[in-house]
């Protein structure tokens, strides 16, 4: 009886595979696909060789005055000369330093949050995250640490954006998840007030809020009292951030299944034990995706303190803009550049969230 010998296999078909059949199938799968297709190559293939030379060949990068601005493309002196203010605001320049061990603690504390040992990543991060604000105030103060004293109105540019972002997250992170098992208590003054609460601070506009914690919220001080007017709205974006949050972390408390509460009870576990042993890194892990949309929210709210005064990015743009010796019209550069400086900032929150999320994920495990 002859041998069986089986067939050498064959390759896919061509049409099914590879770039062609990746094309056909989903950008020319169909006459109106195809047309919308074509369309839309046609348009970046006019557009973005006059991006490109506008932005980098034909654009003008050396000089100190709007007078190097020669050339027909972007004008990116303008940036490069109101640098310092767009990240530091009036800082003195022999203090910024200060500002800037900020930002390194700030990424120190994120490292941190993932590279540190296991037996000692949670305590040691959360120990960090809720210091971070407290010694950033006093770096950028400087009179707790025995250093010269800066006025919070010299306080500025994008850097002033990241660290109220930053200080309201990480102050507004415990207050909403106390808000929201406030919400779902059994007692009714707690649960009342938990109610009242965060739906003041969602149904209210935050500009009215800044309004109200800039002029209003000063009326209720004892006479004489003075509240630095960044500290009347650091607490306004604390108090914002909380009311949203409490209801992120809500669904994500509703999300838990009843089981992990009863089987937190039958091992004898304290409220706070099962709180915050198995309920919360729960919460986390199913909320994560509404955790992050809230602080991007937040961190591009913080342009808002521009309308009460407040030299963040966008209104030290606006007073460059205005500026006698910048008067030629650079606005698409400036709020290009800021355009890219959050897109960049929000990009790299989305990519720690993901981070986290693949850590926290124990679903599927190899």
């Amino acid at each position: 009886m002859k041998e069986f010998q089986p067939s050498s296999p064959r390759s896919a078909p061509v049409k099914s595979v590879g770039l062609i059949a990746w094309l056909r199938d989903n950008l020319f799968s169909s006459i109106p696909n195809a047309v919308v297709t074509i369309a839309f190559i046609s348009f970046l293939a006019y557009y973005i060789p006059l991006l490109i030379d506008w932005a980098f060949l034909s654009a003008n990068f050396k000089g100190e005055t709007e007078a190097a601005c020669v050339n027909d493309g972007a004008c990116w002196v303008f940036v490069n000369a109101w640098s310092y203010q767009f990240f530091y605001g009036t800082y003195p320049p022999e203090e910024v330093w200060r500002i800037n061990l900020t930002i390194v603690l700030l990424i120190l504390v994120i490292i941190g949050s993932f590279t540190l040992p296991k037996s000692i990543r949670l305590k040691t991060s959360i120990a960090a995250w809720l210091l971070l604000p407290v010694v950033g105030i006093a770096l950028l103060d400087g009179r707790l640490l025995g250093l010269e004293m800066v006025s919070t109105d010299l306080w500025g540019g994008f850097s002033l954006n990241v660290f109220m972002a930053t200080a309201s997250i990480v102050v507004a992170f415990p207050f909403s998840f106390l808000w929201a098992l406030g919400r779902r208590s059994d007692m009714p003054f707690i649960r009342s007030v938990s109610v009242t609460f965060i739906e003041f601070f969602r149904g209210v506009p935050v500009l009215s809020l800044f309004f109200m914690g800039s002029v209003m919220l000063p009326l209720f001080f004892a006479e004489g009292t003075n509240v630095d007017k960044l500290i009347r709205v650091w607490l306004v974006l604390i108090f914002f951030m909380s009311g949203y949050m409490a209801e992120v972390f809500r669904g994500g408390v509703q999300a838990v299944p009843k089981g992990q509460y009863e089987a937190a009870d039958s091992i004898g576990l304290g409220y706070w034990q099962k709180i915050m042993l198995i309920i919360l890194p729960q919460v986390i892990k199913i909320s994560m995706p509404n955790i992050l949309a809230t602080f991007v929210m937040l961190f591009k709210n913080t342009t808002f303190l521009l309308i009460i005064g407040i030299p963040e990015v966008v209104q030290t743009l606006q007073t460059a803009l205005s500026n006698s010796y910048w008067l030629g019209g650079h606005a698409l550069e400036g709020y290009l550049f800021v355009f890219l400086v959050f897109w960049g900032s929000c990009f790299g929150m989305s990519l720690l969230a993901s981070r986290i999320e693949r850590t926290m994920n124990t679903d599927k495990r190899d």
